[in-house]
């Protein structure tokens, strides 16, 4: 889908781009508009120069933001898997009520919380399970020495599923600015200018459209990389899934009664 996307915007910059230098290199003088080429050859490589900075650092921003939001929901991910392990040794009641609603967890934010990250929100329903899961442990009184140290060990845990999910939570509102979506649009629309201002009648039609071609063809590509970067939930190939919640899902479901669908929705 996402190389489909990507093809089309560049086919259509590439041709755009390519019809109006040839449509300004049949309106202007025979020797074109500047007197100085030399001259006119440095303020291109000053644009040039001063968009590709602006977008190697956007592009690297948008990549480390990506990578935040993998990094996190994998942290929750194994975290919400050790605290499974947990719950086993707290055993009981309070491990039996902690088992399921950790099952529900992970089915609301797999089914309800990662569609809901595309639109930059998150679930109500999963944070229901996360306020079920303090309330269990808050009752929960620990018996001898390896159910105390199980008890401290939680919190540890609930820290990184916590941070975890915050990590994730956070990528889902696009990390890049409108202001700096303006000053990548800016130096586009610029750069593309200026090269149609150097159009010259002298020189064939296709070579005049090979450089113009293949810069709108590489810019409307990086736009669309920061594009894809700016928004990692969705429904693309390349997207961030919630893989490994579902890998710890399928590791944790061993039976333990739920208090919810298979979607996570509460069912009493």
């Amino acid at each position: 889908m996402l190389v489909w996307i990507a093809s089309l915007v560049a086919a259509v910059a590439v041709a755009t781009a390519i019809a109006y230098r040839l449509f300004v290199r049949s309106r202007m003088p025979e020797k074109g508009w500047f007197v100085d080429s030399s001259r006119a050859d440095t303020y291109m490589s000053v644009i040039g120069t001063m968009f590709a900075v602006v977008l190697a650092f956007v592009i690297l921003f948008s990549l480390q933001s990506y990578q935040h939001a993998r990094d996190g929901a994998s942290r929750e991910a194994v975290a919400v898997a050790e605290l499974h392990v947990i719950a086993d040794v707290m055993g009981g009641e309070s491990g039996g009520s902690l088992h399921g609603e950790l099952n529900c967890y992970a089915r609301s934010v797999i089914s309800d919380e990662w569609p809901a990250m595309r639109s930059g929100t998150s679930s109500e329903v999963v944070q229901s399970w996360v306020d079920a899961m303090a309330n269990d442990l808050a009752a929960t009184n620990p018996v001898g020495p390896k159910q105390e140290i199980a008890y401290a060990q939680w919190f540890d845990e609930q820290a990184q599923r916590r941070e975890g999910r915050r990590a994730r939570l956070a990528e889902a509102t696009p990390p890049v600015p409108t202001p700096l979506w303006i000053v990548l649009g800016i130096g586009a629309a610029a750069l593309i200018a200026y090269m149609c201002a150097q159009a010259d009648r002298r020189e064939p039609r296709l070579i005049q459209a090979i450089p113009i071609g293949l810069v709108a063809a590489l810019v409307a590509s990086a736009l669309t990389v920061v594009f894809f970067l700016d928004h990692p939930y969705a429904n693309w190939s390349g997207s961030i899934k919630p893989v490994e919640m579902e890998r710890t899902l399928a590791t944790i479901e061993d039976g333990h009664p739920t208090p919810c669908d298979d979607r996570g929705n509460p069912t009493s």
